[in-house]
């Protein structure tokens, strides 16, 4: 039992068992000795003797349950010190009167304590027997941990190779356009004048000229430089939060804000994605950390903007007793169920970068889900292919009162 459990309930069970057991043993040998004279027993060395050899065999057992480099030694060597206690404190209980009496014999008695011997040695062997199938059966659940550690092990090593090779294409994109228009704009004066004809003035059309093409060329570089930005961003936060270095500001602000500036922030992204993009909020007040919150939604609105090719897509503030829960859903493709769980797992992307334009490191769900966590919170997902997807963060700090209450103890 305490080989198969491995804690410290079972190990003590175990040395009280393990003690009483050689107890037994001892005492019906000393049952079986046969003297002429009056047994006299000294309860007190009888009752120290048998705590005595369970403390040693509950101690031996703990021993045994380590993995240090003399952990059998000191196994043996308690278990050695149990007998050899034992043995010595129920001598020095046991005193004998000499009698004057001979050829004294009894043999029923002689019958008892064979019949006594006869069970403790079949207790002896059933408890073996039981010791070596909870051992097999130990041996064969530690197999199969370690099967399925080593298919995680492969699992995570295939997910982080995947996730490199995004990772350096998500890279290798915004760097290309941001080498090429920087060479653009390195080479554009010489461009330019190359093409004025000779003895031709510059003029203040070539100024203008050259000025668009710089405010062009820039604002390409700026877009590819935020994606770029973006991309390290999340592998810092994704860093940070598995070192558990998350640090929340909570302040007190309105629900609604939060959506209304998100819905304006992703305007443009939606006409383009030619989606309705639309907000419902009820009046209240969320005392949470604003920019992790705002974090959050942003990964999950941009996700459905990007990859479910929804037509409408509608962003809910609700307050469900002393919780607030923000929703973001979509009336796109939908996901089948054994995604549901991967997606919020690092470096796993239901759809992969190769299969979307869009493409993605697939850190955006773990960090939004590690971050409702943080705030003692989870994200919930509901998804129906065809149909549509539902992603809910439920955050337990959500009333103006939390904040009012917090200000007051702290004032």
């Amino acid at each position: 039992m305490a080989g198969m459990f491995r804690r410290r309930v079972t190990t003590v069970i175990g040395g009280v068992i393990l003690g009483l057991s050689i107890s037994a043993m001892h005492y019906t040998g000393m049952v079986a000795y046969r003297i002429e004279g009056v047994i006299f027993w000294d309860k007190t060395y009888l009752v120290a003797s048998v705590l005595l050899a369970m403390v040693l065999s509950t101690v031996a057992l703990f021993f045994g349950a380590q993995n240090g480099k003399y952990a059998t030694g000191k196994m043996t060597g308690s278990f050695a010190l149990a007998i050899i206690g034992l043995h010595f404190t129920g001598m020095a209980a046991f005193h004998v009167t000499p009698t004057c009496l001979t050829g004294h014999s009894n043999p029923d008695e002689f019958r008892l304590l064979a019949m006594v011997i006869a069970g403790t040695a079949a207790m002896i062997v059933m408890g073996g027997l039981f010791t070596y199938f909870i051992e097999n059966r130990t041996r064969m659940e530690n197999i199969v941990e370690l099967r399925q550690a080593r298919d995680e092990a492969r699992d995570a090593s295939r997910a982080k190779s995947e996730f490199m090779s995004v990772l350096s294409h998500e890279l290798r994109t915004p760097l290309t356009i941001i080498n090429g228009y920087a060479s653009f704009l390195t080479n554009l004066k010489g461009h330019t004048m190359a093409k004025l004809k000779p003895n031709e003035p510059i003029s203040k059309v070539h100024f203008d000229e050259l000025g668009d093409q710089t405010e062009r060329y820039g604002g390409r570089i700026k877009s590819a430089g935020d994606h770029l930005l973006t991309i390290i961003n999340e592998l810092l936060d994704y860093t940070s939060i598995e070192l558990n270095s998350v640090k929340l500001n909570r302040t007190s602000f309105a629900a609604g804000d939060l959506l209304a500036e998100l819905a304006e922030q992703f305007q443009g992204l939606a006409k383009e994605k030619q989606a309705m993009l639309e907000i419902e909020y009820d009046e209240f007040d969320v005392f949470a950390d604003r920019g992790r919150c705002k974090q959050i939604l942003i990964n999950l609105l941009g996700n459905a903007l990007k990859f479910s090719s929804a037509s409408s897509i509608r962003m809910r503030a609700k307050r469900v007793g002393d919780t607030c829960r923000l929703e973001v859903e979509d009336n796109g493709c939908g996901m089948p169920a054994e995604d549901l769980q991967r997606i919020f797992q690092a470096f796993i992307q239901a759809e992969t970068a190769s299969k979307s334009a869009d493409g993605g490191t697939g850190l955006g769900l773990a960090i939004s889900k590690k971050l409702a966590a943080a705030h003692e919170g989870d994200i919930r997902v509901e998804s129906t292919v065809g149909i549509g997807t539902k992603f809910t963060v439920v955050l337990p700090l959500c009333a103006s009162e939390i904040a009012a209450e917090e200000a007051l103890v702290a004032a």
